[in-house]
């Protein structure tokens, strides 16, 4: 006979023991989610695509569908990796082209963070769906680059700068051809044309004779905006015979309908802060020039007295031999 509370007489351990229920394992979290994408067949970059794992709805009753294949699993996931891809070349690479294109010889340490501070800047703008090239761009990359490579043959001795300037533009993705071509056309429109003419033709009351300038001031109200089209702006000032000022940066942005035009005389700002380093620079390497001159006459003066006195020294022993 059984009794009605056979846990009585029993120790606290051992009545627990007859009426515990048996445990039940609880899968992980991790369990689960393998489990979940095995049934579904979804890797989590289809999930997280969206496309690749859109759930098949089935009417109530219809038989299931046969397990996709590995083969298929595999083809879906390429193509979801392949969408993943970043079609805009990114600063890094540019820069690897770059060097490519130009590996020997190694460029001057002082010019590396410029040169890469030009391609990065540069970089930006092309990859920028607002930006439009034109002719003015072009002088302004040009002007920017010599302004600041132009002594640089002088210092290796050897004609490199040109090289230089040629892997830059084809890294970035431009023809260098083609851009100096139109930085050469803007500024001969620049020195033949007076600075009248010239807003005439940026506030659109006259066309300009060159049709690459033409463009460039229609473009530039619509594209982006960046500091190397300024830089062709104040080149185009100087060359006219336009003292490069902030009131008349200022004046010439209206002119063009750039908004605001605080985008111009912030510009102007940096325009001038370059020039006074670049003319820190000019004095430094002309030091440099004076100190390497010294140097090469001392070296010189020293050659000539060790020759000298080799020849004195043989002279005298030539006549005591003699004697």
């Amino acid at each position: 006979k059984k009794l009605p509370f056979p846990h009585r007489g029993k120790s606290t351990a051992e009545g627990a023991k007859m009426y515990r229920k048996p445990a039940t394992r609880r899968p992980g979290l991790a369990a689960l989610l393998a489990a979940l994408f095995c049934a579904q067949g979804l890797s989590f970059l289809g999930a997280f695509q969206g496309t690749q794992a859109q759930a098949e709805v089935r009417p109530r009753g219809s038989a299931k569908t046969d397990v996709t294949s590995e083969g298929s699993k595999t083809a879906r996931h390429a193509s979801v990796v392949e969408s993943l891809k970043n079609p805009v070349k990114t600063v890094s690479e540019t820069i690897d082209d770059f060097y490519k294109g130009y590996p020997q010889p190694p460029v001057l340490p002082m010019y590396r963070t410029f040169l890469v501070d030009f391609i990065t800047q540069t970089h930006l703008s092309n990859v920028d769906s607002r930006f439009q090239y034109d002719a003015i761009f072009a002088l302004g990359m040009r002007q920017y680059y010599n302004g600041l490579m132009g002594n640089y043959d002088k210092l290796v001795m050897s004609d490199e700068s040109e090289k230089i300037w040629k892997s830059l533009v084809t890294a970035i993705g431009m023809k260098p051809d083609q851009v100096s071509a139109d930085a050469e056309a803007v500024a001969k429109y620049a020195s033949s044309t007076t600075p009248a003419e010239i807003l005439k033709h940026m506030e659109g009351t006259e066309k300009p004779s060159e049709g690459k300038v033409a463009d460039a001031f229609e473009s530039i109200k619509s594209s982006l905006y960046s500091i190397t089209f300024s830089m062709g702006l104040f080149r185009i000032m100087e060359l006219s015979g336009v003292e490069v000022t902030r009131a008349n940066a200022e004046e010439w942005a209206k002119a063009l309908k750039i908004e605001p035009t605080s985008k111009v005389t912030s510009d102007f700002e940096t325009y001038k802060q370059n020039q006074v380093k670049l003319q820190k620079a000019e004095e430094m390497l002309r030091e440099i020039e004076i100190r390497e001159k010294k140097k090469l006459a001392e070296r010189l003066e020293q050659k000539a007295k060790a020759l000298a006195e080799k020849a004195a020294n043989k002279a005298s022993e030539a006549s005591e031999e003699s004697k």
